[in-house]
């Protein structure tokens, strides 16, 4: 786990660079996979964690940064230039930018997940089952928190109020069709990139 640790970290700076060289517009891609990233790294730390105190504690900081990664799959709305990617240049290069970006974040998730399930050894595949399916729903409605109402992640420390609000204005069905797509995204994703244990 530590050498991937390492390229992932590199993967990073390698996208970063790219989108400062080439003075990227649109959604702070940067920022977004940094946050993704900090997913990664927290449930990482839950994974080395020696003392259990500390292996809950990061654990739970995973949880509220979880669902940066997959919210980077809504940056898509800022690709306007896709239909001239195969004959533009410039266009080319913001795909090979943007895609690498979304899908760095969405990887950290998984890889994320895939870590605290080895962390609290959840070996049997339906509870692992029943666990994504259950993420995958609140980190749905933390997207739509995130892309709606412009809230982050430690705005449920900052201004706790504020979040218990939006995620009882979200339960309704002008978000139905948003979260209910986010789940099956993340669980589809998760369930083909589980490692399962049982033989």
């Amino acid at each position: 786990m530590k050498k991937k640790i390492v390229f992932v970290h590199l993967f990073f700076l390698v996208i970063s660079l790219g989108i400062k060289y080439y003075h990227l517009s649109g959604p702070d891609l940067i920022w977004n996979m940094f946050l993704a990233l900090v997913a990664l790294d927290f449930s990482v730390s839950a994974f080395y964690a020696k003392r259990k105190w500390l292996r809950w504690s990061t654990a739970v900081l995973w949880l509220f940064f979880y669902p940066n990664t997959f919210y980077m799959l809504t940056d898509i709305i800022h690709m306007h230039f896709a239909s001239t990617v195969l004959w533009e240049t410039s266009s080319m290069i913001l795909y090979m930018l943007y895609v690498p970006s979304i899908l760095f974040g969405v990887l950290c998730g998984i890889e994320s997940v895939r870590n605290v399930m080895e962390t609290f050894k959840v070996s049997n595949y339906y509870i692992r089952l029943a666990l994504i399916a259950v993420l995958s729903l609140i980190s749905s409605f933390a997207i739509h928190i995130g892309r709606y109402a412009r809230l982050n992640s430690w705005d449920i420390f900052t201004r706790p109020m504020t979040v218990v609000r939006e995620i009882l204005d979200v339960i309704s069905w002008n978000a139905f069709y948003f979260v209910v797509g986010f789940t099956c995204i993340q669980i589809m994703c998760l369930v083909f990139l589980d490692r399962e244990n049982e033989k």
